[in-house]
This record gives structure tokens, C-alpha cells and sequence, in this order.
């Protein structure tokens, strides 16, 4: 058995009438692995793994949030954490069909954040993030599958309470996955072979009209540009899907 001790402390300050709220804190804790938990962030793993628990000795962040006005805001921030056991997924080339197995490794991770979100009342919100990645690992050249450039959007209008329009994406950039031959498009580095999953580009719209109370109707839109990117090494997503239904409460 092992005894851990994780650090937890922060401090703020508001400026301006929180217009400015300077903050800085240090945190750290452990997340159980669990079978279950690997395999929803990964359907096509193998059975048999091994379980090591995510150790994350301290993760120090620091940035200023505040309001721009009476409805918008903002959040700009950076971290530096170090995660022991990391659990990555690695094409298994041994089985019959494209599996992946979990190999685990130490991170160390830097990350630059800014946030903007804008509300109207209750009829309209909407907001953004961008977030850049850089990570170092021991055994490892590049983090598999995680990505250097993150974007979100998201957006919420409500109008005369009768129709509800939403919308929300995410652009991913810089994923690479761990493969075995030094073919096309595939970059060396210390003797692994690396290959760009390309770009991820996820946007989706969802309608609802609402009858009463008791009946609605709704129309969803997923994937509505029809990208057929890479989840995972060799799988890429089904395009444009499209549903619609009623729905009766009694």
C-alpha cells in the first residue's frame, strides 16, 4: 500500500468591484482507473488490462477572471500538472481486428486557457474557449491522441420560450497515434513511428419547439458538416447524423 499526501490551496483577489479577480492555486489528487471508465473514453480497447490508478502529485494554476460588462466575462489562465500513470491507448497489432491496449506513462502538462461568455437574460448565452497544449512524457516523444490546439463554442438561444435553437462545436488540432511501419505521411522520432490523425471539426444543432408543458418536438443535427475525422487510429466517425421526435408528458 501507498500513502499519499496532495496539496490544496488558493488565493484570489478582487479588484474593481470583481471586475479583475487576480487567482492562483495548487491542487493534486488520485483518480481510480477503472475498466469501466477506460472503456467509455475508448470503446475499442481490449478486455484484458492492466488497472493502475492516475496519480497527479500537483497541478499549479494561475490567471485573472472578471467581467467586461453586466453580461459578458472572461477567464484566462495557465497550469502546470505532472500525472503518473497516464493511461494511453496503443493499437494492439497482435489481435484479429483493430483493438487498442492501455500502456501508462508519467505527463507532465502545460496548458495556456482563455474563456469569453456573453448572456442575455435567460434568452441568450453563448460562449468560447481556446486552450493550448504542450506535453513532455518519459517513454514517449508525443502524447498519444491528445491534442496540442483546443476550440469550443457554444450557444443557447430561447426564443418567446417557444423555440430552442443550440449549438455547440470543438476544433482539435495536433493528435498523433503510435504506429508500427515507417510508411506515408508517418514521422520518426527515437525510433517510433508517428502518424497525424488530422484535424477534428465537430459541430452540432439542435432545435426544440415546445408545445406545452406536456409536448415538444425536437430536430438534432450531429456532426452537421459531415466530417469523417479520427476518433481513434483507423476509426473514423460516422458523418452527418440527423434525428427528430416527439416527446408526451403525462
Amino acid at each position: 500500500n501507498k500513502f499519499y499526501i496532495y496539496p490544496q490551496a488558493e488565493i484570489k483577489y478582487s479588484l474593481f468591484n470583481d471586475i479583475f479577480i487576480p487567482f492562483a492555486g495548487i491542487g493534486g489528487g488520485l483518480t481510480q482507473t477503472t475498466f469501466g471508465g477506460l472503456a467509455e473514453e475508448n470503446q475499442f480497447m481490449n478486455t484484458s488490462v492492466q488497472l493502475l490508478n492516475e496519480n497527479n502529485p500537483y497541478d499549479i494554476y494561475g490567471g485573472v477572471k472578471g467581467t467586461l460588462s453586466k453580461r459578458m466575462g472572461f477567464n484566462i489562465n495557465a497550469s502546470f500538472k505532472k500525472i503518473t500513470n497516464k493511461a494511453f491507448f496503443l493499437t494492439d497489432t497482435m489481435g484479429t481486428y483493430n483493438t487498442f491496449n492501455v500502456i501508462y506513462d508519467s505527463l507532465n502538462q502545460t496548458s495556456i486557457e482563455a474563456s469569453i461568455f456573453y448572456q442575455l437574460d435567460e434568452k441568450l448565452k453563448i460562449d468560447g474557449l481556446a486552450r493550448f497544449n504542450s506535453y513532455e512524457l518519459m517513454n514517449y516523444a508525443y502524447a498519444p491522441n491528445l491534442p496540442i490546439m483546443e476550440f469550443q463554442l457554444r450557444g443557447t438561444y430561447n426564443l418567446f420560450d417557444k423555440f430552442i435553437l443550440n449549438l455547440n462545436g470543438r476544433i482539435e488540432t495536433g493528435r498523433k497515434a503510435i504506429v508500427y511501419d515507417l510508411e506515408d505521411n508517418v514521422i520518426e522520432e527515437d525510433g517510433q513511428y508517428y502518424l497525424s490523425l488530422g484535424p477534428i471539426v465537430d459541430f452540432n444543432f439542435g432545435a426544440e419547439y415546445r408545445y406545452n408543458k406536456r409536448i415538444t418536438a425536437f430536430l438534432q443535427f450531429n456532426n452537421m458538416f459531415s466530417q469523417r475525422y479520427y476518433s481513434w487510429y483507423n476509426y473514423p466517425v460516422q458523418p452527418i447524423q440527423v434525428m427528430g421526435g416527439v416527446s408526451f408528458r403525462f
